[in-house]
């Protein structure tokens, strides 16, 4: 009885070996993996079985929704226009205030030059109402926009965070259906 079992185990042994060498796991790409690939834009030189294409369709699949989301966020609700309409208005502000900014300038970097020129023109308006209110006014500019423009970021930064925590269970929900589908695949394979 010990010797049938020492056999099976033989036996079990080299099947496992043989389903784990790498020729056997292996199946070739199939035209229609590559054809996807290649869809996607994928360089299929390189890959020659179903599970490396597999694997590549998965993370080229991955990436086109975080591509096409990243061009959406700059174009939906305000994103770019909005910007744009922020610049400009920190631009004219900055413009009351004798700073000239170049074409290129960033908004945080105009805001950041306007804060201490305000402070200054506060400092120099001293004890003359009429210097003040004009100051108090310019103030309220920039606060408004100093505001706004933190609650984009915020808005931005949180879009971005719900993004990503929604892409990494889409990947995982996706990785795990292409490995299911690979044991498959696999599986039948070896039973041809």
């Amino acid at each position: 009885m010990s010797t049938q079992i020492g056999s099976i185990s033989t036996t079990s042994a080299t099947s496992t070996a043989t389903t784990t060498s790498p020729a056997a796991v292996a199946p070739p790409l199939t035209d229609a993996t590559r054809q996807q690939l290649q869809a996607l834009g994928v360089d299929t030189t390189a890959i020659t079985t179903e599970a490396q294409g597999q694997i590549a369709l998965l993370q080229a699949q991955q990436q086109q929704p975080q591509q096409a989301q990243g061009g959406d966020k700059h174009h939906s609700g305000g994103g770019k226009a909005e910007m744009q309409a922020m610049k400009s208005e920190a631009t004219e502000l900055a413009s009351k205030l004798g700073i000239s900014v170049a074409q290129d300038e960033k908004l945080d970097d105009i805001m950041a030059a306007i804060a201490p020129a305000l402070q200054a023109k506060a400092s120099a308006a001293g004890n003359d109402q009429a210097k003040l209110a004009e100051v108090q006014e310019l103030q309220s500019e920039y606060d408004t926009l100093s505001s706004s423009l933190t609650s984009m970021q915020s808005q931005h930064q949180q879009g971005a965070q719900n993004g990503q925590s929604g892409q990494g269970g889409q990947g995982t929900q996706a990785l795990t259906s292409t490995l299911n589908n690979m044991a498959t695949q696999n599986k039948v394979y070896h039973q041809v």
